[in-house]
């Protein structure tokens, strides 16, 4: 670093892989002019590329002491109320190659020539050490070289663009523009002579000859075909004017393009180096739009005697306007130490156009006309053509500045329009499908009672873009062979968009390989019973997946062995101990459903309040409900702006707890529905639970955390982690210690008030319910191995373990400690004796079961389920403790 505002001379070690970049020049070119398409809504998705190489370039740029002094330099500046430029000396040819311009700071997230002027400065003397004084109007003579053997031009429509951009300019008599009549070599060298010429503009095809490394443009044969002329050979020609330009605009693609074997091959270099001050050219294709705001802006700024760099910024924030990435396609090349031009001098000499004074007129009548284009004015706001009010205002306020409240009405114009014209791309981003964008601008006018449907259309687009970004997360999950996270992702796009496919079909795909590779592994473990079932729940789905059936068949021929083998010799009592319980045994009963409630969409959760007299339900249609438990009337309902994932009663029935997909709990007052307390994690909250006085609240949350919350002020009081998603969580009944289990495959206690980890269980699979029972003795778990487990809560050590036919969603203990129910994605919920294992009862739904909860007096058992239901139900087993 040579100079810098914060001091020194600072360097780093460069470090790129050049020959990487300059060989992603085509992709580069290619992404930079579709983004000019103006059906085009996708652009940051586009972008990508640019910032990939934007920021390589700027980490092998600035890098130690120089990005050190880099930083220091803007601070500097901005004290100084300056502005900093960034000025290239670029020796090596293929460095100087690299697309600079997209120089992209990962600190600040933005491309520096979009803050700061940028400018590649050719190693050559400066001729001209002072400004060229000019008087205006500034000439400039432009060029349009359209052969008829190269791709057409209507080099009408290119006079009119650069007329188009310059028409202010012009008017006001600070820009002259002649067309050059032929574009020809001969018909420009006696143009030329027809000087002077401050600036030359030309428009036409450009190439880069990659054998002679050199750039070229192509003029006019007297024939009318292509005459490709060399940068070398071109300067030549420009010498015929006296004095020689100062500045050349080359609008033509590839005239920025620089060479990789010599600095000056390409074009814009070529020029500098044979004498020209300044170069501004197109390193890509340009399309017309952008090179017509470029002229804009870039000659607006020549002409109020800005430095060549800073109308080159003002060139490229003309481009920033139309919203492509085309901002990056111009390059200004400079010779010598100055960027100062030209230096007007003088008044701006009249174009002969004829201006007259205004006809003074009665002051009744003007004051009438003023108030008729003030009312004019203010009917068209009313209206809501704000375009056409804010012209009316501008005449108005400058015949009278200070006419009665036109400023404050136009201010008022400004402002709708520009809420309009949000809410109109925002419309646009939501028909393109770029939901980022979308969501973006209904949330800047969600506000406003003129876009009455932005709030329920950025709440519709945020769900589009969640669910965009979860199949996308799924999608690298799946290729990364991560079933268990496909699930997970799954689940939670179905709770996002109950209406979203199962994209590709991957996450049926993904449960089939979690219980593929549970078979597995039980069957190496000699669990012949548990292999077998997940062998024919997967033939059930696909007969054809891997080599199930062959596995399956020779289970069962390994079993029909043992059983022929097992009727000479009767196992020993302990033997019979071991084995799991029959499903299908004595003494198993069925239950009556004695009440049924619907929601809208499947029913992830279900809890008693403490006297049995409220049913709590919370659904993936982002409600929580309250019911009466004997009738089924809706009592309450509450609102999440996500699934509700989690619900759990207070001591009484006065208090209800919720958790989210939104990231939040909640506290509410079951009587009244008003929201008491709302807290907040980094991920979805799956499992809530409050301890047994309601003074602090418990949340399982997707961020792999389990937390405590003073459930009075929402103060965090503890904070523990897993390796995986928290699913459950569990107070025991003294509230010192908390259960949660994770999608790490264990389930853990916790010292509620320290955080320190008790007690560690582990399963097969992710731990998906946990639950204490009601002595604190025992803990119950359940899992997506398809199994469900109690164990010794204090030295993990497992006392009993039964089975479904898939995931095991949830369990829980009778209030006396000597039933344990479990439901599961087979479809059923079950109730066991907790000692023995013995399956006593089964009840069915239509989907997989989610949730299960006893009554406090054991009478009733409330299950939730997928098929949209919650359900209570009874039997002979559910009886009240004596």
């Amino acid at each position: 670093m040579i100079h810098a505002p914060a001091g020194g001379e600072t360097s780093g070690t460069f470090q790129l892989d050049v020959e990487a970049v300059l060989g992603r020049l085509a992709e580069l070119e290619a992404t930079v002019l579709a983004s000019a398409i103006p059906a085009r809504r996708t652009i940051p998705a586009g972008e990508k590329p640019l910032h990939e190489v934007g920021q390589q370039l700027f980490q092998a740029l600035f890098t130690g002491q120089v990005e050190d002094t880099y930083r220091a330099s803007l601070g500097v500046i901005h004290d100084r109320s300056q502005r900093l430029r960034v000025v290239l000396r670029l020796a090596a040819p293929k460095v100087a190659a690299l697309p600079w311009e997209m120089l992209f700071d990962p600190a600040t997230e933005s491309y520096l020539c979009h803050d700061l002027p940028l400018l590649r400065r050719i190693p050559a003397a400066d001729y001209n050490l002072r400004p060229l004084e000019v008087t205006p109007p500034l000439r400039i003579l432009g060029i349009v070289a359209a052969p008829h053997d190269l791709p057409g031009l209507d080099t009408d429509a290119e006079r009119q663009h650069l007329d188009q951009a310059l028409a202010k300019p012009v008017a006001d008599g600070l820009i002259e523009l002649v067309w050059a009549p032929r574009a020809t070599w001969d018909g420009i060298q006696t143009t030329l002579m027809d000087g002077p010429w401050h600036v030359l503009h030309f428009i036409g095809h450009g190439d880069y000859d990659v054998n002679r490394q050199e750039g070229r443009i192509a003029l006019e044969s007297d024939t009318g075909r292509a005459d490709r002329v060399e940068s070398s050979r071109l300067m030549y020609l420009l010498h015929e004017a006296e004095p020689t330009p100062r500045l050349v605009v080359l609008n033509s693609c590839s005239s920025g393009e620089a060479g990789t074997e010599d600095l000056f091959s390409g074009t814009a270099a070529a020029l500098v180096r044979g004498g020209i001050s300044a170069v501004a050219a197109m390193q890509f294709t340009v399309s017309d739009r952008a090179a017509i705001a470029f002229a804009r802006g870039f000659y607006a700024a020549i002409a109020h005697g800005r430095d060549v760099d800073r109308a080159a910024g003002s060139g490229r924030r003309s481009i920033l306007g139309l919203g492509t990435l085309e901002w990056v396609t111009p390059v200004l090349y400079v010779r010598g130490g100055s960027t100062q031009l030209f230096t007007l001098t003088g008044r701006p000499v009249s174009l002969g156009l004829e201006i007259q004074p205004p006809v003074a007129l009665p002051a009744r009548r003007q004051a009438a006309q003023l108030r008729a284009l003030y009312l004019h004015a203010r009917a068209e706001l009313r209206t809501k053509h704000y375009g056409q009010a804010i012209e009316l205002l501008d005449d108005l306020l400058t015949l009278e500045p200070g006419y009665s409240d036109a400023a404050e009405l136009r201010k008022t114009a400004a402002v709708r329009q520009e809420m309009a014209e949000t809410y109109r791309a925002a419309r646009e981003a939501e028909d393109a499908g770029d939901w980022e964008a979308a969501v973006h601008g209904y949330a800047l006018v969600r506000d406003d009672p003129d876009f009455a449907d932005a709030a329920a259309r950025r709440e519709a687009c945020a769900v589009r873009q969640r669910a965009t970004d979860l199949e996308d997360e799924l999608r690298l999950h799946a290729g990364a062979g991560n079933w268990h996270a496909v699930l997970e992702v799954a689940a939670e796009l179905q709770a996002v968009d109950p209406e979203a496919v199962d994209p590709d079909g991957l996450a049926a795909r993904a449960r089939l390989e979690v219980l593929y590779t549970g078979a597995r592994q039980a069957e190496e473990a000699g669990d012949r019973d548990a292999a077998g079932r997940a062998y024919a729940e997967i033939l059930t789905a696909d007969p054809t997946f891997r080599d199930t059936a062959v596995r399956h068949d020779t289970l069962r021929s390994s079993a029909q062995e043992s059983s022929d083998s097992a009727q000479s010799s009767k196992p020993t009592r302990s033997k019979a101990r071991e084995r799991r319980s029959s499903i299908s045994g004595t003494g198993m009963a069925s239950g009556t459903q004695a009440l049924r409630v619907r929601h809208d969409n499947p029913i992830i959760a279900v809890a008693f309040s403490r006297d049995g007299t409220r049913l709590a339900t919370g659904s993936n249609d982002s409600t929580a409900r309250i019911w009466d438990a004997t009738k089924g009337k809706e009592l309450m309902r509450v609102h999440h702006a996500s699934a509700v994932l989690a619900v759990t009663f207070g001591p009484d029935r006065t208090i209800l707890a919720t958790g989210s997909g939104d990231y939040t709990a909640c506290i509410w007052d079951a009587i009244k529905g008003k929201e008491l307390r709302r807290v907040r994690s980094d991920g979805w909250i799956k499992a809530v639970d409050l301890g047994p006085n309601g003074d602090r609240l418990a949340a399982g949350s997707r961020d792999k955390t389990a937390r405590i919350w003073d459930a009075a002020t929402g103060q965090e009081l503890l904070r523990v982690r897993h390796d995986g998603v928290v699913n459950a969580v569990a107070f025991s009944m003294s509230g010192t210690r908390l259960a949660t289990g994770s999608g790490d495959k264990t389930a853990r206690i916790w010292d509620a008030a320290t955080g320190q980890k008790l007690m560690q269980v582990h399963h097969g699979g992710s731990v998906l319910a946990v639950a204490f029972s009601p002595d604190g003795t025992l803990l119950a778990t359940g899992s997506d191995d398809g199994s469900a487990r109690i164990s010794d809560a204090a030295t993990g050590q497992k006392l009993m373990q039964v089975h479904h036919d898939g995931f095991v969603y949830a369990v829980a203990f009778s209030p006396d400690g000597t039933l344990l129910a479990s439901g599961s994605g087979d479809r059923t919920a079950r109730i066991w004796d907790a000692t023995t294992g013995q399956e006593l009862m089964r009840v069915r739904h239509e989907g997989a079961v989610n949730s299960v909860a006893f009554s406090m007096n054991g009478s009733r058992l409330a299950t939730a389920s997928d098929d949209k239901t919650a359900r209570i139900w009874k039997g002979a087993v559910l009886k009240p403790p004596a």
